[in-house]
């Protein structure tokens, strides 16, 4: 499902490059330069969501999980989310990200508890490193603090795809904290490349149908008509998942 992106002032990231203190000059795109600069833009989430409830996951495997999920499990159900993202920039770059969930239900039952990212990942613990794509493949799987002190891969064989799709010496990746309700996740890096997929387990009140809208933010960057760069930013509509 491809987005659809209107130019937006994100005040947050102009303060951030005045802090940064860029030293060349990156002017900000007028709103028609904006909307010229998405010709050829594509980025797009999934229609479906892809998520699996991890209490019946492991019910059906047999596996024994840690005695604070079974407490938990008879009022919640814990769904593992993964959403990606696939960019399509063909010559500018995509220097910024940041996609938004908005975590709800569908009933207005008051004894109901709101759903939460019970855990997420990348996390912003992933500060400004060098990244091998093949070391962090096997790191997802040990990431979440679902089960303890055993990686939820290593005990429900789940196969998670790399959050990265492309090659980089340094990214920065900041997010939500755990138990959060919106979850965020902001990626900034000096070219992102064919995507970025993010991981939550959601906690809801058991039986409910759990709405998530999806929203996104981004910023390109081009050669400006004067040879100097221009930056624009933008945001998508909501897009609803239910589970």
């Amino acid at each position: 499902m491809d987005l659809h992106l209107e130019p937006a002032d994100i005040g947050e990231w102009e303060a951030e490059d005045i802090v940064a203190g860029v030293l060349a000059p990156v002017a900000l795109a007028t709103e028609n330069e904006a909307k010229s600069l998405l010709e050829g833009i594509r980025l797009s989430l999934p229609s479906d969501i892809i998520h699996t409830e991890l209490v019946g996951y492991a019910a059906e495997r047999q596996t024994p999980l840690a005695e604070a999920i079974k407490a938990d499990s008879s009022r919640f159900d814990f769904h593992l989310i993964e959403l990606p993202l696939n960019v399509l920039v063909p010559h500018d770059r995509l220097v910024r990200v940041r996609l938004r969930l908005d975590l709800g239900r569908e009933d207005s039952d008051a004894e109901q508890w709101l759903p939460v990212a019970y855990d997420l990942f990348p996390a912003d613990t992933w500060d400004d490193k060098l990244f091998d794509l093949g070391t962090l493949s096997l790191d997802v799987t040990k990431a979440f603090n679902f089960v303890c002190p055993v990686p939820i891969g290593d005990v429900l064989g789940l196969k998670l795809s790399v959050p990265l799709k492309w090659r980089s010496q340094y990214v920065r990746v900041r997010t939500s904290d755990r138990m959060s309700n919106p979850v965020e996740w902001y990626v900034t890096d000096q070219r992102i490349e064919h995507g970025f997929t993010a991981y939550v387990i959601l906690r809801a009140s058991k039986g409910s149908v759990v709405r998530l809208n999806a929203e996104l933010a981004c910023e390109l960057r081009a050669k400006g008509p004067l040879g100097g760069l221009t930056k624009a930013r933008y945001r998508s509509d909501k897009y609803t998942y239910r589970l």
